[in-house]
């Protein structure tokens, strides 16, 4: 038994940080009732589409990698008719996502004290780009404002690349592990107390507190972090990315032990003790001369094989893999990170595979057991268990509540 086999989850959440969220605890067993706009869907199934068919089923690679493991119901919340069936999702639900720009929950007439009017042991997770209060809180938000806001870019490009965002949405992702994580707390607390919370998730916190080292590093020391480019902060010059005979490596030599070992490996083992390279403040002030001399031993042969020497000789490296090579790593095959499912109903004809949550539990789980569900493809289902019978189903499409 999954440990949140038992929940259940309704989810006005889209695009990445809220469903990422919710996926999370899909894997752990809830039963996640994905609420979509009706017509629309949620914003994510565009983004992200690698073709015309993907792109006209709303079947994006944005949108199947996190919401897999859920069931889909499409409501116009701003239809008079729709609070009945919102509070009818509340009071059997256990957790409420939603990540609106601050405020529209309000707008809707579903702010906190109304949901918890429905359910008051219920969890309540308020997602959002600068939280729900603050003079940010109104404006809205998507990964790579926050990346910039919070001085994550700041420290990621060069000097002559300037401010360089990641390729790919850390602020989103990571607010979205951040969620799932109060979540499971609020939820802990609540078979302790039986009392319902509400939890305010902001994407900057999530991205200043992703920081945190670089960041104490300037509030505690009064030290701005400079650029980092393809370094490591803190490890005086010794990490960084080197062209092979065939490919890129990745060399983490943090200490001055994994130095010695490095220059043994690459065959200078006469500079193991050379006083301009003894420490990290010495490789760091001498890093051009440092990088050169690696650059050359490491001209001789291939990535890959790089890798497997210094590593067995206790040095930190790592081929730069290229997204493709992903599915082929024998690390990654063993850990079942690629969960075969069956293809969505639409959209992607051929195989499909969830992108696993970064853990494992010794007993159940983490897993999903469902496709990503095309728009509304559970309505009936999720109506039907509300009690509404085959009649008001077609009344309320009709009425174009649903």
């Amino acid at each position: 038994m999954r440990p949140f086999e038992n929940i259940r989850v309704v989810d006005f959440t889209q695009v990445i940080a809220g469903p990422y969220a919710t996926y999370q605890l899909a894997a752990l067993g809830a039963d996640v009732i994905k609420i979509e706009q009706r017509g629309a869907g949620d914003q994510g199934r565009k983004m992200l589409a690698p073709t015309a068919e993907s792109l006209q089923a709303g079947m994006s690679a944005l949108f199947t990698a996190v919401n897999c493991g859920k069931r889909s119901l499409t409501l116009d919340l701003k239809h008079p008719d729709a609070l009945a069936i919102v509070a009818g999702l509340v009071r059997n639900a256990d957790v409420v996502v939603e990540n609106f720009k601050a405020g529209t929950l309000e707008r809707l007439g579903l702010d906190p004290d109304v949901l918890m009017g429905f359910n008051p042991k219920l969890v309540l997770c308020r997602i959002s780009g600068f939280g729900q209060t603050g003079p940010r809180s109104s404006s809205g938000a998507y990964d790579p404002v926050i990346q910039a806001i919070s001085g994550m870019m700041s420290v990621t490009g060069t000097e002559q690349t300037g401010p360089t965002k990641t390729g790919f949405w850390v602020a989103d992702m990571a607010t979205g592990m951040n969620a799932a994580f109060a979540i499971s707390a609020a939820l802990y607390r609540r078979s302790q107390t039986d009392q319902g919370e509400v939890i305010d998730v902001s994407m900057l916190d999530t991205a200043v507190s992703l920081m945190s080292p670089l960041a104490g590093l300037f509030v505690n020391y009064g030290v701005e972090p400079p650029f980092t480019g393809n370094g490591v902060p803190g490890t005086g010059g010794s990490s960084s990315v080197y062209p092979t005979k065939t490919g890129f490596l990745t060399i983490a030599a943090a200490t001055d032990a994994q130095f010695k070992k490095l220059m043994v490996t690459i065959g200078r083992a006469e500079l193991a003790d050379e006083p301009r390279f003894a420490t990290r403040l010495e490789r760091h002030e001498n890093s051009a001369e440092y990088r050169d001399i690696v650059v050359a031993g490491l001209s001789s042969d291939t990535a890959e094989n790089w890798e497997k020497r210094l590593v067995a000789a206790g040095v930190p490296a790592g081929e730069n893999q290229r997204v493709s090579q992903l599915p082929d790593d024998e690390q990654l095959k063993h850990r079942q990170v690629f969960q075969a499912l069956p293809s969505p109903p639409i959209g992607l004809p051929g195989p499909f595979s969830a992108v696993a949550v970064g853990f494992k539990l010794q007993h159940d789980g983490p897993w999903v057991d469902l496709p990503p569900p095309s728009i509304g493809q559970h309505t009936d289902e999720v109506l039907g268990e509300l009690g509404h019978d085959s009649a008001a189903i077609a009344a309320l499409r009709d009425n174009r509540v649903v």
